[in-house]
């Protein structure tokens, strides 16, 4: 599955999407029109399922949040376990940086802070996406690799090219994930 949010991200959801295909995976991406709208559920229950039925989940974070849904299938992601990786514009670790002190105090819990919509950052909700991706709090062994990149074409479409490009390999490296290798 491939999550993201879509405003002003088209072009790169489209890009990815187009890639996956063409090595030869079945991708359930909403903006692409690929997550089945399941009769009687809302589309975010649509797009939960769709989370529940991937074998693998892959998450985009770009700093803007949209409506929530895509954290939502960050969330679902991570509660059931799924295999999954992320990728994230350089943005959100840079302002995850340098918001840590004013976004949560001494223990690690959520402040008050509150920030206004910019063109750099539209919500803190991103940020907290990208705590769920790294796998934020757990310990280091635990944590997921999340690739940053600041203009996709050169430093993001590599990483997808690495990861997925071999079929057979990530197929058997999911594989002995599900068999608990």
């Amino acid at each position: 599955m491939l999550s993201s949010t879509v405003h002003g991200s088209q072009h790169i959801i489209e890009s990815i999407y187009a890639t996956l295909v063409r090595f030869g995976y079945q991708v359930l991406c909403s903006h692409m029109g690929t997550v089945y709208p399941k009769p009687g559920l809302s589309p975010e229950e649509s797009c939960l399922a769709a989370v529940e039925e991937c074998d693998f989940f892959f998450g985009i974070i770009f700093p803007h949040y949209g409506s929530g849904i895509t954290h939502k299938e960050f969330a679902k992601a991570v509660e059931l376990n799924k295999p999954r990786g992320f990728l994230a514009h350089s943005h959100i670790p840079f302002l995850r940086t340098l918001l840590r002190k004013v976004m949560y105090d001494e223990h690690g819990n959520r402040t008050e802070f509150k920030l206004d919509k910019t063109t750099v950052l539209d919500s803190l909700e991103v940020i907290e996406m990208y705590n769920l991706a790294i796998g934020h709090g757990l310990p280091l062994q635990n944590r997921l690799w999340t690739q940053e990149f600041s203009k996709y074409e050169l430093d993001g479409s590599p990483f997808i090219k690495t990861l997925f490009e071999d079929y057979p390999r990530f197929e058997k490296d999911l594989n002995e994930l599900k068999n608990g290798k």
